[in-house]
């Protein structure tokens, strides 16, 4: 029996449905986390001319909150697994909300920079938040639609927060953008302390111990999460690179308003988090038609990776409509491949109750390429007045994590207190 059936066999049959509200409270979770950070790709163009960033500047600073988030994946997600999602959770999404609420009175540049690396410290444990909340709650056959269901509440934020920050700055200014989706954020964690409950929570404290610096070593001597590691760096790059720079890309491409660069951006987002669930629905049931073997996720994974790469034919084109239809493929593929790259790490991690530590693994190293990508983007646009070389970069990086994918990951990941 699996951790998520053990925890879930654990409660009578009555408290069964509130696994759906604590999967709706994480995917309300992962709107308004994106919906934080949409709101300073939208509002980076007004911000340039404000305090008169170059492009150099701006990739700088919509890379801010990362130095902290890279830095504080793992020891949040450690800190996780001791005490369980419910204070976590709470706590974090209380902390970046709060620095949000910051970030709209702030009077210069520096000050805007604390603000963001405190928004950091709080979006640290979010993606382990979710994983231990999946793997606790959902059972195997249905992690990979759950994950990635979960995961489109990142698109649909930042939709959500593109389009309606658009329409705030427009009417009321960037700093009133902010300050309203901080208030938002504070009333989902006075909700998640009150509504979430830990499947383990009388016996949490005598059981659950800091995960050893050996198992964490031992991580990477497993060829599978190697595999799975290369799959969430690359996704996470191009990610990064689409959050912090559509709407300037747009701009620069179509020579469109702010309110237009929100309104396209946010459909192609809408469009990618509706296509990510069909895709993942339609490959889960053609892959798993013949019985459930977690490994054979990674096929999902590769071919999802395929599909992002399709962002390398971007270069190609100058008019709205086929740049909106590659954006929103690229991103549905790259949505539906991150879902089904989370619920196999899910899957073939032995020991559920370390799944936090080994999420905060992941996003350390992840986070410390996709950091990357808006600083690395700027000097390309700086120097080459174009976004081209960004795509095909992130085009070739996909294709050889999809075939990393499929030759690495096959066998259970296991941690071992010796180090391997």
């Amino acid at each position: 029996m699996t951790t998520g059936e053990s925890a879930i066999g654990t409660r009578s049959r009555h408290t069964i449905p509130s696994r759906y509200v604590f999967f709706f409270l994480v995917f309300l979770m992962y709107v308004i986390s994106y919906g934080d950070r949409a709101a300073l790709s939208i509002a980076l163009p007004t911000m340039g001319k404000e305090f008169s960033l170059t492009p150099v500047q701006m990739g700088w600073v919509s890379s801010s909150f990362l130095w902290s988030y890279f830095l504080l994946n793992l020891p949040s997600t450690i800190v996780l697994d001791m005490v369980g999602g419910r204070l976590i959770g709470s706590l974090a999404v209380g902390l970046w909300s709060f620095a949000m609420l910051l970030g709209g009175m702030v009077q210069n540049i520096s000050q805007f920079l604390l603000t963001r690396v405190l928004l950091g410290v709080g979006e640290a444990p979010t993606f382990g938040v979710g994983a231990t909340v999946v793997r606790n709650w959902a059972l195997p056959k249905e992690r990979g639609s759950v994950m990635t269901v979960l995961l489109t509440g990142m698109q649909l934020g930042l939709a959500g927060g593109t389009i309606a920050g658009a329409y705030l700055i427009t009417l009321f200014g960037w700093r009133f953008e902010f300050m309203a989706l901080g208030c938002i954020g504070i009333l989902w964690a006075i909700v998640w302390w009150l509504v979430y409950r830990n499947p383990t929570e009388k016996t949490v404290t005598a059981r659950r111990a800091p995960v050893s610096i050996p198992e964490i070593r031992s991580l990477f001597r497993s060829s599978s999460f190697l595999g799975i590691l290369a799959v969430q760096c690359t996704q996470n790059y191009l990610n990064f690179l689409v959050m912090s720079w559509m709407p300037l890309y747009l701009i620069h491409e179509l020579h469109i308003d702010t309110t237009g660069t929100g309104t396209r951006t946010a459909l192609c987002y809408l469009v990618a988090a509706f296509g990510a669930v069909i895709i993942g629905r339609i490959f889960e049931h053609v892959v798993f038609r013949r019985g459930i073997y977690p490994p054979r996720r990674r096929y999902i994974v590769a071919t999802c990776l395929a599909g992002a790469a399709t962002i390398g034919l971007l270069p190609h084109f100058h008019t709205m409509a086929p740049i909106l239809v590659v954006l929103s493929v690229s991103l549905a593929c790259l949505i539906a491949a991150n879902g089904a790259n989370t619920a196999l790490l899910t899957d073939l991690v032995e020991d559920g109750q370390k799944i936090g530590t080994i999420t905060g693994v992941t996003l350390t190293c992840s986070n410390s390429l996709g950091l990357l990508a808006p600083i690395l983007t700027g000097y390309i646009v700086f120097y080459t007045g174009s976004f081209d070389m960004a795509w095909y970069m992130c085009a070739a990086a996909l294709v050889c994590a999809a075939l990393l994918s499929v030759l690495l990951v096959r066998s259970p990941i296991k941690m071992d207190r010796r180090g391997g």
